[in-house]
């Protein structure tokens, strides 16, 4: 080839960078690349290899469009649900009644009625109630109208003996005695009589006494009682104590 430039004869090869330096002048000259030869075309995914199974995508079987249930088969199931439960209900009412002519266990679960919400609950708890032994016709009475205020159920009675009479025939949540109770019984044998045997020894004792009691803890120690109220303290103290022991037996 000849240079461009002083036409000088250049015989030599070009580098791998595709430069020839010319022997005459020294310019660097660039050879023309090789034609690009075009690349083969991809193979084709979709011709199968010899041997093997043809597989084409997409497949050629489409999933079947979902189609919405029709309105009418919507409430032919609805109405089929409501003959079933008219045949239970048919049949709840057809069995025989109970004793005293009561409906079967579950009948009334049917009703329409069953689940009102302004239905009268019955209530099934006992409003507790207190027993006081006192001989003091006037400090006995004071302290049953406040109890009777504070809506407390009361029975008083003036002596020991009047009192066993009276837990016998219905036990008391609570028990108000006064320490210095007159008759055949004192209030300490009372108190034994009490705690002796198992129905009632868990039957709490306050005494509302007149009597000089120094302490809660002379009160259990020396007497066998649960709590002291000193009668000068006055009605409402007990009140609240006895409260307090309904709340305690709970």
């Amino acid at each position: 080839m000849l240079c461009p430039r002083c036409r000088t004869d250049i015989d030599v090869l070009p580098d791998p960078g595709g430069s020839i330096l010319c022997p005459g002048c020294g310019a660097r000259l660039m050879t023309r690349p090789a034609a690009a030869r075009p690349l083969p075309p991809p193979p084709n995914l979709l011709t199968p290899v010899a041997g093997t199974p043809a597989l084409t995508w997409p497949p050629a079987e489409e999933p079947p469009a979902r189609s919405e249930t029709p309105l009418e088969q919507v409430l032919a199931e609805l109405k089929a649900i409501r003959e079933t439960q008219a045949e239970v209900l048919a049949l709840l009412r057809a069995r025989p009644t109970g004793a005293g002519g009561r409906e079967p266990d579950g009948a009334g679960a049917m009703e329409p009625g069953f689940l009102a919400p302004d239905r009268a609950r019955v209530r099934t708890r006992q409003r507790k109630s207190l027993l006081l032994i006192d001989d003091d016709p006037a400090t006995r009475e004071a302290a049953v109208a406040e109890l009777e205020r504070a809506q407390v159920p009361v029975r008083a009675v003036a002596d020991g003996t009047a009192g066993i009479q009276a837990i016998a025939a219905e036990k008391p949540d609570v028990i108000a005695m006064e320490l210095g109770i007159g008759g055949s019984m004192a209030a300490k044998d009372v108190i034994n009589m009490i705690k002796a045997p198992m129905e009632w020894v868990d039957i709490p004792i306050v005494l509302y006494t007149r009597l000089p009691v120094e302490s809660q803890k002379e009160a259990r120690a020396l007497h066998g009682a649960d709590d002291l109220v000193l009668k000068r303290s006055g009605p409402p103290a007990l009140v609240s104590h006895v409260i307090a022991a309904f709340r305690r037996t709970a």
